[in-house]
């Protein structure tokens, strides 16, 4: 009877294949199959233990992201990751935010089409030169190109937003290379920088369109288009300021001059991402 009930009380880890006393297996982390795993009810319980978990740590995470500046990417270094969601997961989630904000609205405010590129933008001489050669190559016109690189542009420009967390990284260590951080450091924070920086333009793009319901021209007006800039670049100013003491302590005129470096780091980022999504997009279209 008393071998029954023991055996009763143990169990046979499916991944170890050893058997447990305990309701988690400790070599592996596998939980102890019960009979009502597999109820319809018991399905249910654990789909939304499963999703209340990750929504939790993903309101978590904006919440300290939009509240906290700095102080999540504090926590994550000093080894306080479980409640929160991961930088990368992070930032694709506020990726696809943004992306999904465009599609909603019919918005693209990091492409520009290709018309814009040869007449207005500043490397407009080299697109020029490069379109030039690349029509006469294929004995084609800019009415049958223009559509294929808009397109493409398009779709480069809101799937190669990590270019700039990879290229602000090296720019922070520059920046902040007298605190001795580990790179790592440099790349959570570009990450997290960069999250803030997406809801920031997604909520943007949602003031140009809501300028567009009240009869205006949204980003086709130059004023919005400025007043908006200058908004984004405030805020981000601003937040930099705040987020650069908990990650990098810094503090005294030394935060001033580091925020100022910064802050004309991303922005001119913006511009240097749309002449890369201008190559990219040449070259593989």
């Amino acid at each position: 009877m008393g071998k029954d009930v023991a055996r009763r009380k143990t169990w046979t880890c499916p991944v170890c294949h050893r058997t447990r006393r305990l309701s988690f297996c400790p070599s592996c982390g596998e939980q102890r199959l019960r009979r009502s795993d597999l109820t319809l009810a018991d399905l249910a319980a654990q789909f939304a233990k499963g999703f209340s978990s990750i929504d939790g740590r993903l309101l978590r995470s904006f919440r300290s992201i939009l509240t906290a500046p700095g102080d999540l990417t504090r926590a994550y270094v000093h080894g306080e990751r479980r409640k929160f969601l991961g930088p990368l997961a992070l930032f694709f989630v506020a990726n696809a935010l943004f992306v999904g904000t465009q599609a909603l609205t019919g918005t693209n405010v990091l492409s520009s089409p290709l018309e814009s590129h040869l007449h207005r933008q500043d490397w407009r001489p080299l697109a020029q030169t490069l379109v030039g050669q690349r029509l006469a190559a294929r004995h084609i016109d800019i009415a049958a190109y223009a559509p294929v690189f808009d397109r493409a542009a398009i779709f480069n420009a809101k799937a190669l937003m990590i270019l700039m967390v990879l290229a602000l990284a090296p720019l922070l260590a520059l920046i902040f290379y007298r605190r001795h951080r580990a790179a790592g450091v440099h790349i959570v924070f570009a990450l997290h920088l960069y999250t803030f920086v997406l809801i920031l333009l997604s909520f943007s793009v949602l003031l140009a369109e809501s300028d567009l319901l009240m009869g205006g021209s949204g980003l086709n007006s130059r004023t919005v288009d400025l007043v908006l800039s200058l908004f984004n670049f405030s805020v981000c100013a601003t937040y930099v300021y705040l987020a650069i003491r908990p990650t990098y302590r810094s503090s005294g005129p030394s935060r001033i001059v580091e925020t100022a470096l910064l802050s004309i780091a991303i922005a001119t980022l913006f511009v240097l991402y749309r002449f890369a999504i201008f190559l990219i997009t040449f070259f593989t279209t």
